[in-house]
């Protein structure tokens, strides 16, 4: 091991499940699973080539509980019936061949559920959305042909409806939860993750921006953060003590007012704790309308954006916290030595160097191919076009264009 990463690459543990070092792949949509939500070759392959650079857990993001009905992508990944299982059971076999653990982040879009909109169902709510006057600056990103690819679907949409969530709805999305970590486990997955960020269903009863409700499950912290804590005590039932549950939390609101504040989210963290959680996965959100909220919160480009609410919103804990949001590998192995967080997410910098894990082992480091943080990445979720990435053309098409040693090496050299 590296003498330079001694506590990033330090072994871990999460409730049952032992990892062999601090670094995880973030979960992120990336378009590649095939036809009707299923985990196939190209999807494998993806996530293969990050367990075999040595990271020691990797998270599908954004995996549908309901699929169709919920889901928020293109080729959203689902295990929301038996017919998900086989693909993910083989995923979680390559992994665990090449010394990675699976988890599956588990996910209902609500508001910003796309194949709803598109197919006319209504929308999962807390509360009736408000229209504020700031709409946002979203659209003003946009070159004009990539305008007219973004907005394509709205046009085919007609009048979105909203179904404000009732007692049984409640009662239906927390077994939805429970019945896909069940298949989850039996595919052979080592943690569930429950995202409960980014403006997805459980956030929005998280956020009082979105729910206003009177009942139960809106007013202070505690009945807003009942919806998750059921779905934890649910799912850590359905699945029994061994394996891992997490949620995925926004840590604050950036660039809005009467948003999520770190104190809230230290206060649902230890809410979390107390339902069964084994960890708390920090990460941050924003004004659902405003460009700067991808660069902000979500993947900030920012360095060491979270940090602080993570140490934070750990401090109150007696479970690991995970972290993203730019962290550098020197600064991640700093940040666990000063007990302010326990693992790192790496998103972007896994698609740029997928083996920078191993790298790092074998005292290479020089040798990591940086990410230059320019978001080609992330952007093409909003064109419904797989996952790329701009220092690293193998990302997303590793069955198509991985490079196989040649029997007789010699130097080339580029000019021009």
């Amino acid at each position: 091991m590296s003498r330079h990463f001694r506590h990033l690459l330090s072994p871990g543990r999460i409730g049952a499940m032992e990892l062999r070092n601090r670094i995880f792949m973030t979960p992120m949509g990336s378009n590649l699973a095939d036809e009707d939500g299923i985990t196939g070759e190209r999807l494998r392959a993806y996530y293969v080539e990050r367990a075999k650079g040595g990271a020691a857990l990797i998270t599908m993001g954004s995996v549908s509980i309901g699929y169709p009905d919920g889901s928020g992508n293109w080729r959203n990944e689902a295990i929301s019936d038996e017919r998900h299982i086989p693909g993910v059971r083989a995923l979680a076999d390559a992994l665990h061949a090449h010394g990675a653990k699976l988890a599956i982040q588990l996910q209902h879009a609500g508001l910003v559920a796309m194949n709803d909109m598109l197919a006319g169902r209504p929308l999962w709510t807390p509360s009736i959305p408000l229209v504020g006057k700031d709409s946002g600056d979203m659209m003003e990103g946009f070159l004009e042909d990539e305008y007219r690819i973004f907005t394509a679907p709205m046009a085919a949409m007609g009048e979105i409806r909203f179904q404000v969530m009732t007692a049984d709805d409640i009662k239906a999305l927390i077994a939805m939860f429970a019945r896909a970590a069940e298949r989850a486990v039996r595919a052979g997955v080592d943690a569930i993750e429950l995202h409960a960020g980014h403006g997805y269903l459980i956030s929005s009863f998280l956020s009082p921006l979105s729910n206003r409700r009177d009942d139960d499950y809106g007013g202070p912290i505690e009945n807003r953060a009942r919806l998750l804590c059921e779905i934890i005590r649910a799912v850590k039932a359905t699945v029994g003590p061994d394996v891992p549950v997490w949620p995925r939390l926004d840590s604050q609101h950036f660039l809005i007012d009467g948003g999520i504040t770190v104190e809230d989210a230290a206060a649902t963290a230890r809410l979390a704790e107390a339902a069964g959680a084994d960890a708390i996965h920090v990460s941050a959100d924003g004004h659902p309308g405003r460009g700067a909220t991808y660069s902000t919160g979500h993947a900030t480009d920012i360095p060491n954006n979270f940090v602080a609410a993570a140490a934070r919103i750990k401090a109150g804990l007696g479970i690991p916290v995970i972290c993203p949001g730019r962290i550098e590998p020197e600064d991640a192995d700093r940040f666990i030595a000063a007990g302010k967080l326990d693992f790192v997410t790496m998103g972007r910098k896994l698609l740029a160097d997928p083996h920078l894990p191993r790298k790092l082992a074998e005292g290479q480091r020089e040798a990591v191919r940086p990410c230059i943080y320019c978001y080609t990445c992330i952007s093409q979720i909003f064109f419904s076009r797989p996952v790329k990435c701009a220092v690293n053309p193998e990302t997303g098409f590793e069955l198509e264009r991985t490079l196989p040693r040649t029997a007789a090496p010699k130097h080339v050299a580029v000019i021009g």
